[in-house]
This record gives structure tokens, C-alpha cells and sequence, in this order.
């Protein structure tokens, strides 16, 4: 291809927008950014040449006289460093790379698309560009990369010549102090699957129950979640790989882009994005939402597993999944079990709606106070906003955490405890298999979407409510929600009364409260 004034509109990137934007999740640099960032969560960097010289509009967020010198950005400070069709043109290329090497944090990426010396044509040659310095191979900057910086791997080293392009792409990892120097490139894997589950922690979990099964069966697993699903998914050895996908990247139309671009490079593509919430679960922007409840109950009480298996085409069962913590989450979590001496429930009043809150949480902690029992209590508390702690006899017994700890700690806490008390929430989904007697109280779902197969689990179901199960995410501040009058909370969670929740607790712990008091 040749190069000429008149299809110079700085634009280079938007050829690999989305192979790039793996790398490119948690934000970062655009550097040489033009009219236009690859990705606009990026911060983008340039200077005003080429609206003299072209004519073409610069919008950078950042403007700077030389690329080489990004005095106002700290060491170690950028997520990831992205920079296409740009080195080229600098005067000192070495020195913007250290430059760009020195803002990396450790972890991040430096991804350069440039173009390939043998693709594109050379300086003084016709067609040339006038104002590059330089005429690159990725052999060039590799050399380069060698002898400057002492730890990274490469990840990526391609030429890319189909249709439009002319370029090479390179992408390197900086590694912390002392990882050295990591030339091969990683190796596909004999069967690559990947598995799309956008969506809150607990539908990642369930996610990973898919991914378990598909590394049993030899596939190297890459899953595409949210921030919140990475969260929970993180150190899972299911996952060969996670790219997380923060909220507003990508627009309704680019996700379909990107699930496009993906979905070739795998062996196995599963997409779970309306597995649930866009069957059983349907959102107000559906026309389901406004069905009948008989109607729509009779449509979406399927199960979510059985669900989730039809979309992944896998064999029918139970659908099992563990949250993994890691060693030192463990150690933490067995310390802090350690300090109470009874019997621990691990309470989770709330959930990702205000129609989740339980309103009897704080009597539910008093009762099982009065049996001598612990209660510590975890999630977003905002719509419980006046609990308290419990003491008796001058010892804490309900403990009010709520978001203090990190999720994961959380979580790895309740796998100790000796029962569970949950809303439809993170740490249900958490517990759902392990040994522990649970009790889960049901908003949005019944229990054959969602708790059929899980092993000793108490069901609260609110049979009086008539809108109960709902089978649809409400609306924000859940206009469409019946409210109790009593509590202000919502009927079916205000129908499951704390003195038959903690008698369901207590009896699976043998315990008896009146003997206790």
C-alpha cells in the first residue's frame, strides 16, 4: 500500500482496535493519539504537528511538545502503554521508549503498531511518508528492547498485511525486578476455548463451574468478564486467561464487533451474555418484563445450569463450581475464625438490588446472640442502614463487616463458617457447594432456577406474595417491586421472619434457643 497525504487522517488504530483491546482493559496511555483515541477510557497523548501539517484536527487529552519527555507522568504510573504510527516519526526513538518503559507499572502492557519497513514504503522512496525518521522492523525495536529494559515478556510479535494494513504489532508485558527476559512467545494451546459471561460475581461463579468442565475435557480457557467477575474468577486455575471488560468500553454494537473478532480464535466459543438475564431474568428494555407473573413464570422457570449447558452445548447434570481463594486469603480467613470460639453464620442480608435487602437482619443477629451463636454479617449494606452490632454479656457476637473487607476475603471467610444465611448474592453463589447447612431467601428467582441442585440448602420461597418469584431484574429503586409496609422492605424478603430463619439455623446446628437463653 502506499502512503499519501490525502488518506493520512490518523486513523491507524481503528485497524486493530480490538485485537488491542485485550492489552488495553484497565486503561492506560494512547500515545500519538490524533484525532481520535483507540479507546476513549484511555488517556490520550499528542502534540498540534499534524494540524499543520495535514490539516487533521488533534484532540488529545494531554498535550506535549516532544513524546520522549512525559514529565507530568510519574514512574511506574500508566496501566498500559498503546502507541500506533508513532514512533516513527520521533527523533529520538530510543528515548521515547524509555520514556514510555519508565510510566509502565509492572504487570502492564506496551503494545506499538507500526509500520513494517517491507510493507510500507521506505523513506526517500515514492509513496514515502515525509515526515518519518525512521524505517522499522520489529526486529529493530526487539534489538532495542533487549539491551534497555531487563524484564518482560513478549506476548505478541506479528506482521499484518491483509487487506488494509502494513504494519506489525508488537506486545510486551513488564515483568517485575528480577523476572529477566521472556523472548518465546506463548504457545496455542491444542484446544482454546472462550467463554463470554458479562454480568455480576455471581454469575461468574457459575461461569466457572462451565470452565472446570471445559479444562477437565483439555481446553485452555479464556473467559471475558466484568470487573466484578474477575474479581471472583481471579487465581481459579479453570482460567488459563481473564480479560476484563469494564462497564462502558464498549457500546451494545462493538460488543457484537468484538464477540465477532473473538470468537475465531477458539476452538470452542461459548457466549453466556443472555444466558440468564436475558431469558429467565428479562431486563424492562424486554417485552417479557410486562408479561403476566403466570405468564411469565410459566416462560422462565427454567434452571439457570440447565440453562447455561443448552448455550455451551454440554452434557446435561449438576453444575458444580468452588470459589478459590488464595493461600494467604485462607490463612487470614482461618485467623480471623480463630477469634470467635462458637458457632459462626456468615450473614449476606443484601444483595444487587434494594428488592434483595432483608429488613429482619438485625433481629436475626439478636436471636441468634441469644443462642450464644456468632453472627458476622457481609455485602453492600446501604439498604440496611441502621444495623448495629450485638453484644451479650459484654462480647460482641453480631459483627457488622458489610464492605470493610475485600470481596475475595469475604468470601473465602464464609466457606469457614458453619452455616449461611443469604439473599440471591454473591456469597450464596459462593457457599452454593460447599458442605455447610445454608439458608437462602429467594427475590427474583424460584428454587428451580437457581438452587435445584445445590446440597444442603433450606429454600425460602415467599408462597403468599403474589408477584413472588418476579423472574425479572427490576428497574432502578424497583418502582415495580411490592413493598412491605411494616419494614418499607420488599414483600417476599420482609415475609421471611427472623424468628423462623433463625429456628431453620439453629436446628441445623443442634441448638436449641430457649434452652440457650
Amino acid at each position: 500500500m502506499t502512503w499519501s497525504r490525502e488518506t493520512s487522517n490518523g486513523f491507524e488504530s481503528r485497524k486493530i482496535r480490538f485485537e488491542v483491546l485485550p492489552y488495553l482493559t484497565r486503561g492506560g496511555l494512547d500515545i500519538g493519539c490524533g484525532p481520535a483515541k483507540v479507546w476513549p477510557h484511555l488517556i490520550g497523548i499528542d502534540n498540534q504537528k499534524d494540524t499543520a501539517l495535514f490539516g487533521v484536527e488533534m484532540r488529545p487529552d494531554l498535550t506535549v511538545a516532544d513524546a520522549a519527555r512525559l514529565a507530568l507522568i510519574a514512574d511506574d504510573a500508566a496501566e498500559n502503554v498503546f502507541s500506533s504510527h508513532t514512533l516513527e516519526h520521533l527523533p529520538d526513538w530510543h528515548a521515547a521508549l524509555r520514556e514510555w518503559w519508565r510510566v509502565l507499572k509492572a504487570g502492564g502492557h506496551l503494545v506499538l503498531y507500526l509500520p513494517d519497513a517491507d510493507l510500507y514504503p521506505r523513506i526517500g522512496q515514492p509513496g514515502a511518508n515525509p515526515d518519518h525518521r525512521h524505517d522499522f522492523k520489529a526486529a529493530d525495536i526487539l534489538d532495542f528492547i533487549r539491551l534497555a529494559f531487563p524484564d518482560w515478556s513478549l506476548l505478541r510479535n506479528e506482521e499484518r498485511a491483509e487487506r488494509d494494513e502494513y504494519s506489525f504489532l508488537l506486545v510486551l508485558r513488564k515483568e517485575a525486578r528480577g523476572s529477566g527476559q521472556r523472548e518465546a512467545l506463548p504457545e496455542r494451546p491444542a484446544k482454546a476455548a472462550g467463554l463470554d459471561r458479562l454480568g455480576g460475581n455471581g454469575d461468574a461463579l457459575w461461569a466457572a463451574g462451565l470452565a472446570a468442565e471445559l479444562a477437565a475435557d483439555g481446553y485452555a480457557v479464556t473467559a471475558y468478564v466484568g470487573r466484578a467477575g474477575e474479581e471472583v474468577l481471579r487465581h481459579d486455575p479453570a482460567f488459563a486467561r481473564i480479560v476484563e471488560l469494564p462497564q462502558g468500553i464498549l457500546s451494545d454494537d462493538e460488543l457484537l464487533e468484538f464477540w465477532a473478532h473473538e470468537a475465531p480464535k477458539y476452538d470452542k466459543w461459548v457466549n453466556l451474555i443472555g444466558s440468564v438475564e436475558g431469558r429467565l431474568l428479562p431486563h424492562q428494555s424486554h417485552a417479557e418484563f410486562y408479561l403476566p407473573h403466570a405468564v411469565r413464570h410459566r416462560l422462565m422457570n427454567g434452571n439457570y445450569a440447565d440453562m447455561i449447558r443448552t448455550y455451551a452445548q454440554q452434557p446435561g447434570g449438576p453444575l458444580e463450581w468452588h470459589f478459590k481463594p488464595t493461600e494467604a486469603e485462607r490463612r487470614f480467613a482461618k485467623d480471623m475464625r480463630a477469634q470467635l470460639p462458637g458457632p459462626v453464620v456468615v450473614l449476606s442480608p443484601t444483595g444487587s438490588g434494594p428488592f434483595k435487602a432483608w429488613p429482619h437482619a438485625q433481629e436475626f443477629m439478636q436471636r441468634m446472640a441469644d443462642a450464644g451463636v456468632y453472627t458476622v454479617m457481609f455485602g453492600d449494606l446501604k439498604a440496611l442502614p441502621n444495623l448495629v452490632p450485638v453484644e451479650r454479656h459484654g462480647e460482641e457476637f453480631g459483627h457488622v463487616v458489610g464492605m470493610e473487607w475485600p470481596l475475595r476475603l469475604a468470601l473465602a471467610y464464609a466457606q469457614l463458617a458453619d452455616a449461611v444465611v443469604a439473599t440471591e448474592s454473591v456469597i450464596a453463589n459462593a457457599v452454593a457447594w460447599e458442605p455447610m447447612p445454608k439458608v437462602v431467601m429467594l427475590s427474583h428467582s424460584s428454587h428451580e432456577n437457581l438452587t435445584r441442585d445445590w446440597p444442603g440448602t433450606t429454600v425460602l420461597e415467599a408462597g403468599g406474595i403474589a408477584c413472588h418469584p418476579c423472574h425479572r431484574i427490576h428497574n432502578v429503586g424497583g418502582a415495580l417491586c411490592a413493598r412491605d409496609l411494616n419494614t418499607g422492605g420488599s414483600a417476599c424478603m420482609a415475609s421471611y421472619g427472623a424468628e423462623h430463619v433463625a429456628g431453620l439455623v439453629l436446628a441445623a446446628l443442634g441448638r436449641d434457643l430457649k434452652a440457650a437463653a
